[in-house]
C-alpha cells in the first residue's frame, strides 16, 4: 500500500480534472463566489459528519500544534480556487490546468529549500522536459485572455504554497482534520469576505453544488495522502497527469480540439512524470 500511495496523486488528478469540468459549467448559472462558498460549507460538513463516524476523537478538532499551518493552508487554498476557478471564464480546460503547471518550478524550488529536498541535474532536466510537454499541449498561439492567463498563473502561485502546507501537514496529522480544517477556515472567510455576493437561496443548485463538494473532497483526499510517505517534488511532477486529463474532458464536454501537437505534449508529461518517479 505504501509503494501505491504516491500514484493516488494520479486519482486525485482524474478527480480535479473533473471538478473543472463541474465548474466550467456551473460558472454558466451561478457566480464564483457561490460556488466557493458551498464548496467549502457542504465540505466543512460532509468531514465533520465523517470524524464523527470514525477513529477520530472529536477533541483532535480542537487540538492542534498546527493551527497556524492550517491557516496559511487555507488562504492559499482560498486565492487559488478564487483566481484559478475564474480563469475558467476566460481559457479552455485544458489551458487552465496546464498554464498551472508553473505551479512545478515553484513548489521544487520551495521544497527544497524547507524540505531540504536534494535536486540534481536529471530531476530538472525531466521538469523542463516536462514543461516542453506543457507549451506543446497549451497552444499559447491560441491564448485569446491576458486576464485568464494572469489569472492561473496567480493560482498557480497559491497552489503552490499550499502543496507546501499539505506535504508538512499529511506527516503530522490525519487527512479528515486536515481537510476539515481547511474547509471550516474557508468558509468562514469566505463568508466574511463575499457576504453581499453569496446566495442562500440554492435549491435548485443544490444537488449540483453537492456533487461538486464530493467531487473536491476526493481529489483532496487523495492529494494529502500521496505526499505522506514520498518527497514533494517527486509528487507535483506527477499532477502534471491531470494536464492529460484536463485535455480528455475538454475534448469530450466542450468540443476543445485536439492536436497532434497536443498529443505529443500529452506523450513527453507521461515520460517525463513517470520518470521522476522512479528516479
Amino acid at each position: 500500500m505504501q509503494i501505491l500511495k504516491p500514484y493516488y496523486q494520479i486519482i486525485s488528478c482524474f478527480f480535479f480534472a473533473l471538478l473543472g469540468v463541474q465548474i466550467k459549467i456551473s460558472l454558466n448559472y451561478t457566480d464564483i463566489e457561490n460556488i466557493v462558498f458551498h464548496r467549502s460549507f457542504f465540505g466543512s460538513i460532509i468531514l465533520f459528519l465523517l470524524i464523527l463516524l470514525g477513529k477520530e476523537k472529536i477533541s483532535s478538532l480542537f487540538i492542534t500544534n498546527n493551527l497556524k499551518i492550517h491557516f496559511l493552508r487555507a488562504i492559499f487554498g482560498i486565492l487559488a480556487m478564487y483566481f484559478g476557478y475564474n480563469a475558467l471564464k476566460y481559457l479552455s480546460l485544458a489551458q487552465a490546468s496546464t498554464i498551472g503547471f508553473s505551479k512545478v518550478f515553484f513548489t521544487c524550488i520551495i521544497s527544497s529549500v524547507i524540505f531540504s529536498e536534494k535536486l540534481n541535474f536529471k530531476i530538472f532536466f525531466l521538469i523542463f522536459f516536462g514543461l516542453l510537454g506543457i507549451f506543446f499541449i497549451t497552444n499559447p498561439d491560441q491564448i485569446n485572455s491576458q486576464t485568464g492567463l494572469y489569472m492561473s498563473l496567480f493560482s498557480a502561485l497559491c497552489v503552490s504554497g499550499g502543496i507546501i502546507s499539505i506535504s508538512y501537514l499529511s506527516k503530522r496529522e490525519e487527512t479528515r482534520i486536515i481537510l476539515f480544517y481547511h474547509s471550516l477556515i474557508s468558509t468562514v472567510i469566505f463568508f466574511i469576505l463575499f457576504l453581499k455576493k453569496i446566495n442562500f437561496e440554492i435549491n435548485q443548485n443544490l444537488v449540483n453544488l453537492f456533487i461538486l463538494t464530493i467531487t473536491a473532497l476526493i481529489g483532496q483526499y487523495f492529494n494529502t495522502e500521496s505526499y505522506k510517505e514520498s518527497e514533494t517534488k517527486n509528487i507535483v511532477i506527477l499532477s502534471y497527469t491531470r494536464i492529460i486529463f484536463s485535455v480528455f474532458f475538454g475534448y469530450i464536454f466542450f468540443e476543445e480540439n485536439l492536436t497532434s501537437l497536443n498529443i505529443l505534449g500529452i506523450i513527453i508529461v507521461i515520460i517525463s512524470s513517470f520518470m521522476v518517479q522512479r528516479k
